[in-house]
């Protein structure tokens, strides 16, 4: 037992040491500012894709936000694949000004496929060349007025893959979606302004991005439960930097109920697993070679150091007890209580550090009284401490991907009207 406790600590402490760049990150969320890039006269082409799934509710305020932007509306085409849609989807997305594809329902249904259904309708009608980029978005998104403009400056600068700067729609409903909201907001000032501050690359995180339609000429083929994640390991391996633009702003709705959190989370700790183990191949060579720095990070941000710290946690008291009781022994149950609070004390400091980080740095685009932020703070790390739970049941269960039920039929005005208010009232 000697043995095996020494192995387990030396695994964990290598971890620590292997990704204590992050608090470097950290530290340098702290002061670094966002990235601007130049003015152009350079105006490109978009088709921007949307995969929808029985969205009426939703998808006409997405559409009339991308058709409203400070972008000449000539240089945008907007093109909703309806997956498997038994209401009025279709019907709408086409009433407010997009191109509208239908697939029937198959047996498996996820985001990755439709975009792999939308991008060969697209190559059949029109031709890839037709278009010099790609954005995608879900549903429930909506746009800034200038998420376009910002967008097509990073693009203009020789980027051929850009992210955005994701902000909550819902963020003031609940602790579950203020959670949600902290989580991005921390990914922003931890991970990608840092990263954009010191010239890397960062990863995608499912909807609002953009990428040069030469990168799908031979076809969408990223249909993982999390394609964002496999496509985030290919551009990697391939030294494809995705570019951060922080001032290209887009609005996302959240969940904000428990279940439905779950079982979002559970998908995305599985997604994660399964592109890592996919594509293991192309990840064990990230940090090497002409990947630099970028390559190093993106490797231990899909290397799965959660989900093997966790079953460590379970699987070394469980050999400790089994042993215990093969020798006759009897539990030190104040120890095990002690290493066990220990252990979620770490990772709650950590969680509300990220949070007080994130609170601070993007307070101005934070929707919510300062009283409930402060809760909602301090309430913030049951997303990184559920964590345990999605990573565990990950390894062991086959997930599914379904449908996530979007209600928030704000659009783009009432944003701006709520952001007028919220500059008032400072």
């Amino acid at each position: 037992m000697n043995v095996i406790d020494l192995i387990c600590r030396l695994v964990i402490l290598a971890f620590c040491v292997f990704t204590a760049f992050r608090w470097f990150y950290m530290a340098v969320g702290i002061f670094a500012k966002a990235r601007k890039y130049p003015e152009t006269d350079k105006l490109f082409r978009y088709g921007v894709l949307i995969c929808a799934r029985n969205e009426e509710k939703v998808i006409g305020q997405l559409v009339d936000s991308i058709l409203a932007q400070n972008y000449p509306r000539e240089l945008i085409s907007v093109f909703v694949l309806c997956d498997g849609c038994t209401d009025g989807t279709a019907l709408v997305a086409s009433e407010h000004g997009a191109t509208v594809y239908e697939k029937a329902e198959s047996a498996v249904m996820r985001k990755g496929y439709a975009l792999e259904a939308l991008v060969s309708f697209i190559v059949r009608d029109y031709g890839i060349d037709s278009f010099d980029g790609f954005f995608v978005f879900d549903a429930d998104n909506l746009l800034d007025r200038n998420f376009v403009a910002e967008m097509n400056k990073a693009f203009a600068a020789g980027n051929k893959v850009v992210t955005s700067y994701r902000n909550s729609k819902n963020f003031d409903t609940n602790v579950i979606s203020s959670g949600y909201g902290i989580h991005f907001y921390a990914n922003t000032a931890c991970y990608h302004r840092p990263r954009a501050a010191l010239g890397l690359g960062t990863h995608l995180t499912g909807t609002g991005y953009l990428f040069a339609s030469e990168m799908v000429k031979d076809g969408w083929h990223f249909t993982n439960l999390t394609e964002d994640d496999e496509l985030s390991l290919k551009l990697a391996h391939d030294g494809v930097k995705v570019a951060f633009c922080e001032d290209a702003e887009f609005y996302d709705e959240q969940p904000v109920n428990a279940a439905t959190a779950f079982r979002q989370r559970l998908r995305w700790a599985r997604g994660r697993l399964t592109a890592f183990v996919k594509n293991f191949g192309k990840a064990v060579k990230l940090p090497f070679g002409k990947r630099g720095f970028t390559g190093y990070d993106l490797f231990w941000h899909y290397f799965p150091v959660g989900m093997a710290t966790w079953l460590i946690g379970l699987i070394y008291p469980a050999v400790s007890l089994a042993v215990t009781f093969a020798r006759g022994g009897s539990l030190n149950i104040p120890d095990i209580l002690v290493t066990i609070g220990e252990g979620l004390l770490m990772t709650y400091v950590y969680g509300l550090a990220t949070g007080i980080l994130a609170a601070i740095k993007e307070r101005r685009h934070i929707r919510c009284g300062r009283g409930r932020l402060v809760l909602y703070v301090i309430l913030s790390p049951w997303f990184i401490l559920s964590d345990m739970i999605h990573n565990i049941i990950a390894v062991f269960i086959r997930v599914r991907w379904t449908k996530i039920d979007h209600n928030d039929t704000r659009t783009i005005t009432d944003i701006d009207s709520r952001k007028t208010f919220c500059r008032r009232r400072k």
